[in-house]
């Protein structure tokens, strides 16, 4: 009874972070079986032609947050601490997706979906030490902990078509890392320049980074430049725009602690979303029991957190 009593006796989070939280999770979500798609039928054989993609993906994100920036963009690049911007631009958009695009090559889309929800739990980690917010509770460790034996078991029997585990692992952890950068960087950066100023610089300046690496390959790229892939890059723009926004928003608003666990919402989405869109990808016994202790998890976290900010 004690459980239950602790369990209903917290302040509920306000209904619009769940929607708000659950929004960006599926956006994100759709991303992996998008991108995979886009692979095959774009004809992005290489490396460097997926980091053309990206690059052009998420500076045309950038330039669509800018219109809804109240403030001159420019006069706040100059204002910005260049230290805290650059590490947002470096973690949550170059730095993370060099990773991301080459763990999505090798392993599926369901797979890499869970794999992503590793950098919640380094995010908890490093933020108390960096931005000085509080140490999870005894209660949120097990949660945390829970949500990652559920991505354990989802990685034990992902299903048909996972890939090259292994590497997949290796690439999602590294993207896990540079997001939870990128994500205490934003945490410091956002109260004095804005949450979505920041985003839009740093997708822009992310998408020129990327574009640069992958400019060995521009060639080809240019060659099988086509329609479709105009079409999937603004979809893909779009996404990246509104999501990241509104994450962004909330890293600002709400604590570490509760938002790293929501973060698992991004591979649950991208998970059912894969085996929805991908034909030549099962969901093993795995993702479906992994799942079901994710979602069990993220219930339990948000009943201890009042939705307050980090003081």
């Amino acid at each position: 009874m004690g459980f239950f009593n602790w369990a209903f006796s917290v302040k509920k989070l306000p209904i619009k972070f769940y929607l708000q939280t659950a929004l960006c999770a599926a956006l994100w979500g759709s991303a992996f079986p998008v991108i995979k798609l886009s692979y095959a039928h774009l004809g992005l054989e290489t490396y460097g032609e997926k980091l053309l993609f990206a690059g052009t993906r998420f500076t045309l994100a950038g330039m669509m947050v800018m219109l809804f920036c109240r403030r001159s963009v420019w006069k706040s690049y100059v204002d910005a601490p260049k230290g805290l911007l650059f590490g947002v631009v470096l973690g949550q958009t170059f730095g993370q997706y060099i990773f991301f695009y080459y763990g999505l090559s090798v392993s599926s889309g369901a797979l890499g979906a869970l794999l992503n929800g590793s950098g919640s739990i380094i995010w908890v980690l490093l933020a108390p030490l960096v931005v000085k917010s509080a140490f999870p509770s005894g209660k949120q460790w097990l949660a945390l902990l829970t949500c990652v034996m559920g991505i354990s078991i989802a990685v034990y029997a992902p299903g048909v078509g996972s890939g090259n585990v292994t590497y997949g692992v290796v690439s999602f952890a590294l993207v896990g890392l540079s997001g939870a950068l990128g994500a205490i960087a934003m945490k410091q950066i956002a109260p004095t320049v804005g949450s979505r100023t920041v985003t839009a610089l740093s997708l822009f300046i992310g998408g020129l980074m990327l574009s640069v690496v992958g400019s060995f390959e521009w060639r080809a790229f240019a060659s099988e430049y086509s329609l479709a892939t105009f079409v999937v890059t603004v979809y893909l723009a779009l996404l990246s725009a509104t999501a990241f926004a509104l994450w962004n928003r909330l890293i600002e608003l709400y604590s570490v602690n509760v938002l790293s666990a929501f973060r698992f919402l991004i591979p649950l989405f991208g998970v059912v979303e894969s085996a929805i869109i991908l034909k030549n990808e099962t969901v093993g016994i795995g993702i479906v029991v992994g799942g079901s202790v994710l979602i069990g998890s993220l219930y339990a976290m948000s009943r201890l957190e009042e939705g307050t900010q980090d003081k």
